[in-house]
């Protein structure tokens, strides 16, 4: 992990060097052009190669963590010259997986940071293509469906029916955007990336010790997003 950090730390000190180089400018709104603040919403959707906990799960009969998910976006933008980055925080929503007794309830969030370099622009358009850096926790818990809690009687011992997992992952790939209306108030972009899980993570629990745990780990991540500066 300290090697991808250190990695991660590169990049983004690389992708610092460019903007400062950089002068050859895209037609922007006032106060989109060499500074970050600029906030912007997104939301679309992401998916995934199945997951490994996918496997335990499924050889017990219980049903799997959802490879197709909404995602919502909150972020910074920067535009320099030929250079644009975003720095995102993301949250996953999936889709509660039940059976007539169990059920399944997942949330990944995390931050992302994408560099990308403008080689297409006119007016207020432009194409631009980079990589993205991404690191997300992922929470599962699996419920038994059914149970009673009686705040009369709160011994964690007399309580049973929820297992609680998480894991931290870290995702690297390309990635391509496509802005209109940059020289509005209110512009818009599609980004779009594909990323590969390269940190390997175990599944730990906060509440437990794990034995007979899986390591997540090469599963590719597509998504796609509108993304709106305001």
């Amino acid at each position: 992990m300290k090697k991808v950090l250190l990695f991660a730390a590169l990049c983004i000190a690389g992708v610092q060097g460019a903007f400062a180089q950089q002068t050859d400018s895209l037609t922007v709104h006032p106060g989109f052009k060499s500074e970050w603040g600029r906030i912007y919403l997104a939301g679309g959707v992401a998916t995934s190669s199945s997951l490994k906990l996918n496997d335990k799960l499924t050889a017990q009969g219980l049903p799997e963590v959802s490879n197709t998910v909404f995602e919502i976006s909150i972020g910074t933008t920067r535009i320099n010259g030929c250079m644009l980055a975003d720095l995102e925080w993301n949250t996953d929503y999936f889709a509660d997986q039940k059976t007539t007794g169990e059920r399944v309830h997942t949330v990944a969030t995390g931050i992302k940071y994408r560099p990308q370099y403008i080689f297409f622009k006119r007016k207020g358009m432009f194409a631009a293509a980079g990589f993205d850096i991404s690191f997300m926790y992922n929470k599962v818990d699996i419920y038994t469906r059914g149970n009673t809690i009686d705040l009369n009687s709160l011994d964690p011992a007399t309580h049973s029916g929820h297992i609680s997992l998480y894991n931290k992952n870290c995702y690297l790939g390309p990635s391509a955007s496509f802005g209109v209306l940059q020289h509005k108030e209110n512009a818009l972009r599609l980004a779009t990336g594909y990323e590969w899980n390269i940190a390997r993570a175990s599944w730990h629990s906060e509440y437990a010790s794990v034995t007979n745990t899986v390591k997540e780990g090469g599963q590719g991540r597509f998504y796609a997003k509108v993304i709106w500066n305001f």
